[in-house]
């Protein structure tokens, strides 16, 4: 028979997140990776998060409760027949999804899934009280997560933290969808209660950190980056020379002479053109996709799935031979990709492109001993990176890069987090 015990010594903390139950979104890796150690240790994490129905799912060493909510995000992609909701906002969008674009930094603010706000605080503000719960840890995106804490830090007197994965008012998705100057005034009035009310802000990225330091004081700021859980086998090769990217394409990461180069190589060295292979695992906009199966070199060496178990990310990295990062193509770079960590415990070389500098992803590139990043349309740098690893390759030369990785283990990050939570 099962049996629910928690100690009562030990801290309940609730955490907030819109995506929990949502595949494996860079939202839920982060959270997911952080509880594996956060939780136990006097600490007892409450994930609440949108789900089908209303409900709570309790295990000893935490409690999931869902909150129904209409998403009119869904709705929207569904008439604009888009992904737009998932992020892929395509090189080639049409007007209707621009208008779909205005809609959401124009009318809703933060966002749209601030309909589910009220529901979720009417059911945390009865839940704290009831349990004496005395921490909340707020995650976005999507922003209006932070409306929440904000709401409930007036009702119940909770600490809270609000945990910024990616930027609010400078964010490269935000400002695509064309904010004026009217809806950027109340965005950055959102951005600003929240910076302010918070007890604790936690961002990811260094450069992030800088640009809320000039609205609030350091001492509130903490950066906490993202990780990585995985482990690798360093005997699990394949027989192909692959390049393999994770995660999403789009209008901000087109990798349009990435591909050129590949068709270049493949028109022009049989021996590559036999044993190459271009994996893409993700959300990939339609433009790029149009590209790749519209060239028969490209198409013959191609392989696609958009949704990959997050289990089998160890093994299709394991057997790649180049792991390609794009970086968003926006002078604002204060996110960190959360799959170089990934990239990066691999020892798996890494093709970086991104034609603007990002602090941080160039530090990691430098001390983990990677290839620097390069612009998107160097194609001379682009070609050599690859080719000195096809070298390694034609030579059946382990090109692993061996190094000290412990740094970026979630468990690395669960600590630093401990450390935030108890200081409250």
């Amino acid at each position: 028979m099962y049996i629910y015990r928690i100690k009562n010594n030990m801290k309940k903390v609730i955490i907030v997140s819109y995506y929990w139950g949502n595949g494996d979104g860079v939202g839920k890796l982060r959270w997911k990776g952080i509880l594996k150690y956060l939780k136990g240790k006097e600490l007892y994490p409450i994930i609440f998060t949108k789900g089908k129905s209303n409900k709570e799912s309790k295990y000893d060493d935490h409690t999931i409760i869902t909150n129904k909510g209409f998403d009119i995000n869904s709705l929207f992609s569904k008439i604009f027949k888009t992904k737009y909701s998932e992020g892929v906002i395509d090189s080639s969008d049409s007007i209707f999804i621009k208008l779909f674009s205005w809609l959401r930094a124009n009318i809703f603010f933060p966002d749209p899934r601030v309909l589910w706000v009220r529901s979720s605080v009417k059911v945390l503000s009865e839940y704290i009280v009831k349990n004496k719960i005395k921490t909340i840890i707020t995650t976005s995106p999507p922003h209006s997560i932070h409306l929440i804490g904000y709401k409930l830090k007036n009702i119940a007197q909770i600490n809270w933290i609000a945990d910024f994965r990616d930027p609010y008012i400078s964010w490269d998705l935000l400002l695509n969808m064309k904010p004026n100057f009217i809806s950027n005034k109340i965005h950055k009035y959102y951005q600003n209660i929240f910076l302010k009310n918070a007890d604790k802000v936690v961002v990811t990225n260094s450069s992030l950190k800088k640009e809320f330091e000039s609205i609030i004081t350091k001492s509130k700021l903490e950066l906490i980056s993202n990780g990585s859980n995985l482990k690798f086998i360093n005997d699990n090769k394949s027989n192909h020379f692959i390049i393999s990217y994770f995660g999403l394409i789009n209008k901000f990461r087109d990798p349009k002479v990435f591909l050129q180069v590949i068709e270049e190589l493949l028109q022009n060295d049989n021996f590559f053109k036999s044993n190459f292979q271009l994996n893409l695992y993700g959300n990939i906009q339609k433009s790029t996709l149009n590209y790749i199966y519209n060239s028969k070199l490209l198409s013959s060496v191609f392989y696609h799935i958009n949704n990959v178990d997050s289990k089998e990310v160890n093994n299709l990295i394991s057997k790649s031979s180049i792991l390609l990062l794009l970086l968003n193509n926006s002078k604002n770079q204060n996110t960190t990709p959360i799959k170089i960590y990934d990239y990066l415990v691999s020892g798996k070389q890494i093709l970086t492109l991104g034609n603007h500098q990002n602090k941080d992803v160039d530090y990691l590139l430098k001390k983990y001993n990677r290839k620097p990043r390069c612009s998107y349309i160097n194609k001379l740098k682009i070609k050599e990176i690859i080719l000195s690893t096809f070298l390694d390759f034609k030579k059946s030369k382990n090109n692993l890069i061996n190094a000290d990785y412990s740094e970026l283990g979630f468990k690395n990050k669960a600590d630093q987090y401990r450390k935030v939570i108890s200081s409250l």
